[in-house]
């Protein structure tokens, strides 16, 4: 085998990532309008063959989470920023905590909901929306243990 530098492990780690989020490597391959075949070696690190810009950006936008995108930033020192001015979270225990939070608010908004024993169209809504919140928290958190593995980075 040849010799490999770190990059080329991100990069392959990246779209490892992204193909985990999207399910399958048949599922991938199917978004990314592939083979299956194509899609696992370009997750093989055996094999020399990278993912294409085209297939990632299809892959990035199906999940949301920009892998690659991330991966080929840090390979030449920069940092994405979304076009809003929000940046991810920088770490897993900040992300946890979102998580965490809006757990915290689907628990009392269940509780409220429960105290006086009836489950109102206005507590099913408050609780909906909490899930919602809870479930953005959740891809959020996913998105930046994605980022971190992607770009090498231990926190």
């Amino acid at each position: 085998m040849q010799h490999r530098d770190e990059w080329f492990f991100r990069f392959k780690t990246a779209t490892r990532a992204l193909i985990k989020m999207i399910g399958t490597i048949e599922d991938a391959a199917l978004v990314a309008g592939v083979s299956k075949s194509v899609m696992h070696r370009w997750s093989s690190t055996t094999d020399a063959d990278m993912i294409t810009i085209a297939a990632a950006l299809k892959l990035e936008a199906e999940c949301g989470v920009p892998c690659v995108t991330e991966a080929m930033a840090a390979h030449g020192r920069l940092t994405l920023a979304k076009s809003d001015g929000s940046v991810p979270p920088s770490c897993m225990m900040t992300a946890f905590g979102g998580v965490a939070d809006e757990f915290g608010d689907l628990a009392n908004r269940v509780a409220e909901a429960l105290r006086d024993g009836n489950l109102s169209p206005n507590d099913h809504v408050a609780i909906n929306d909490a899930l919602t919140e809870l479930i953005e928290a959740a891809n959020k958190a996913k998105g930046t243990s994605a980022r971190l593995r992607a770009v090498g980075d231990q926190a």
